[in-house]
């Protein structure tokens, strides 16, 4: 069939004019407009038909053939051989009908097609999607069936085994120990009852093939088993606590806390009798719900209730334990008291001995008037809890709690009137240190005066002569500083630290002054070589040597090593290095 007919057209062009033309050619362009829109139309539902046909092929290549054959394997009886058949008609449905009714539609789409009802087309192509959709999900309903029967059946006869083999050892726990679940062993009997007839039905499910209900069984009765499981294991442990455990800790509690109140202490603030007559009304309730083998949130209660006695053993024994420590702090404090009291006196009485000689900052006299004060509250403040304890009717625990804050600020103040004693006694530690530097200093100027004779140097500097005179100066000001009174060491430390600075610079001078006479009279002996040689050379070591007399030391051995270096490189170098040598020997 030709889907696109060439219709033919004539026209006489010859006789068609002005307008008429205009028409004809815009009559004949809406034509091929439609004809091409009607083209791609129906290449489009004959493409989405082609889809349709490939998808309702592959659905009737979905043989449920190879599924249905392993529910055969089973007894084909009861719910098994229900949902056998229903499934085979279903798919028969599905091979007879649906997918016959899907061919007639899809060529009733085309049909439409052809005939220019493209919305109509559209619908049955619409329609048929639903039903193929349709068709899909049955199927994949039916396998999912099939594997959901077929796997109930492989589960149950190996979970089946389990189940049994736990049921015996449950039962056979019960029996066993029965004396210590008391009264719930009625109750754990009838339950462990319930699951056997249970089982009992599981059988007779799975004999009639009803291997889905049977597995419904199979799953409460495993749950309902490991509830019973759970109370078997637990119930003996929680009556042994409810029956036993926590009544005889409860008694010895009491009998605790009786014969510390005899013995005079103070226990009312712990209220121990009431809540333990609490928690024995809770232990009664609990024997009633273990009773009825009602256990889900016992555990933790009791959990709770042996953690709160812990609590009161702890607390009783906090109560001993700050006996002891308040009959042994309040001995120890009362020494440590009187000492620090005695240590004050002797401070005090340093104190004024040291400031006839050495002058106290501000600082340091507040400093020993607070120390004083400290103490004068520290006693008032031990004398209030010795009172407190006798007169009133407190907890140890309480009064131990101010015996220790009390025991820091002793020995805060303990670190403070140290401190202070040892600045006391550093004030003459830093006199005789300072002392020393002093006789050090005054050693280096000798040496370096010694040091300038010995090397025969021809004269001194004005700048070497002026640090002479800044060093003699700056020791004589910490002499001077030294020998007042009262001895003020802020002062003389300060004055100590310019003077140092001034020796020390004025040694490095000296040993740099030595060393440059020494390297220009070499350097002047070495150039003599080239002397008569060399007419240049020879004025700069002339200029050089009245520098030299002139005491200009540094710009002589300037002008001397450049002239020889021109002469000859590296000689300055080599003349360094022999007077190091020499060094070394005499000093090694």
């Amino acid at each position: 069939m030709d889907l696109y007919p060439i219709i033919p057209i004539t026209v006489d062009v010859a006789t068609m004019r002005g307008p008429t033309m205009e028409i004809v050619i815009g009559i004949l362009i809406v034509i091929l407009i439609l004809f091409g829109i009607g083209y791609f139309m129906r290449k489009r539902v004959y493409k989405e038909v082609d889809r349709l046909e490939a998808r309702k092929i592959a659905i009737m290549n979905r043989s449920l053939a190879d599924e249905m054959i392993k529910v055969k394997d089973l007894k084909m009886t009861g719910q098994a051989e229900e949902m056998f058949e229903r499934w085979r008609e279903e798919w028969d449905e599905i091979i007879t009908t649906q997918l016959p009714e899907v061919e007639e539609l899809l060529f009733d789409a085309e049909d439409y097609a052809d005939k220019y009802r493209f919305k109509k087309s559209k619908q049955v192509l619409q329609h048929i999607e639903k039903v193929l959709q349709n068709t899909d999900q049955n199927i994949d309903r039916i396998i999912s069936e099939i594997h959901e029967l077929v796997s109930s059946e492989e589960k149950n006869s190996v979970e089946i085994g389990d189940l049994r083999e736990s049921f015996k050892k449950a039962k056979k726990t019960l029996l066993a120990h029965a004396h210590t679940f008391g009264k719930a062993q009625q109750k754990l009997e009838e339950k462990l009852h319930e699951i056997y007839e249970a089982l009992k039905q599981f059988d007779v499910e799975t004999e009639a093939g009803n291997y889905i209900a049977a597995r419904e069984i199979l799953i409460l009765q495993k749950e309902q088993l490991d509830i019973v499981c759970y109370k078997i294991e637990h119930i003996p442990k929680l009556l042994s606590e409810c029956q036993h455990a926590i009544p005889a800790q409860i008694h010895e509690l009491l009998e605790g806390y009786r014969e510390m109140e005899e013995q005079g202490y103070l226990l009312s603030h712990i209220q121990i009798e009431t809540e333990l007559n609490r928690i024995s009304e809770n232990v009664k309730i609990y024997l009633k719900q273990i009773e009825q083998t009602e256990i889900e949130q016992i555990s933790e209660e009791i959990q709770e209730i042996n953690e709160s006695i812990d609590t009161f053993y702890d607390l009783l024994e906090k109560e001993v334990g700050a006996n002891q420590f308040v009959r042994t702090a309040l001995g120890s404090m009362e020494k440590s008291l009187e000492k620090l009291e005695t240590d004050r006196k002797l401070t005090d009485a340093e104190t004024d001995i040291v400031r006839q000689s050495y002058q106290l900052t501000e600082q340091d006299i507040e400093k020993q008037k607070q120390i004083g004060k400290q103490i004068s509250q520290l006693q008032k403040q031990y004398d209030a809890v010795f009172q407190h304890m006798n007169q009133d009717q407190v907890a140890y625990s309480l009064i131990k709690e101010d015996l220790q804050e009390l025991d820091d600020k002793i020995k805060n103040v303990e670190k403070e009137h140290d401190a202070y004693r040892q600045k006391l006694q550093a004030l003459r530690k830093d006199e005789l240190q300072a002392r020393q530097k002093l006789t050090e200093m005054k050693r280096m100027i000798t040496e370096s005066n010694r040091l300038i004779q010995k090397s025969n140097i021809p004269g001194l500097p004005e700048s070497y002569r002026e640090s002479v005179v800044q060093s003699s100066k700056a020791i004589s000001m910490v002499v001077q500083k030294l020998d007042e009174i009262p001895l003020d060491m802020v002062a003389v430390n300060y004055l100590l630290e310019d003077a140092v600075e001034a020796v020390e610079a004025l040694n490095n001078k000296t040993n740099d002054m030595v060393e440059q006479v020494y390297l220009i009279e070499k350097v002047i002996q070495y150039g003599n070589r080239f002397r008569s040689r060399n007419s240049g050379l020879a004025s700069s070591l002339t200029e050089a040597e009245n520098l030299f007399r002139a005491y200009k030391y540094e710009e002589s051995l300037e002008t001397a090593a450049a002239a020889l270096e021109q002469v000859d490189p590296g000689s300055l170098q080599r003349i360094q290095n022999i007077i190091d040598d020499e060094l070394k020997a005499i000093n090694p």
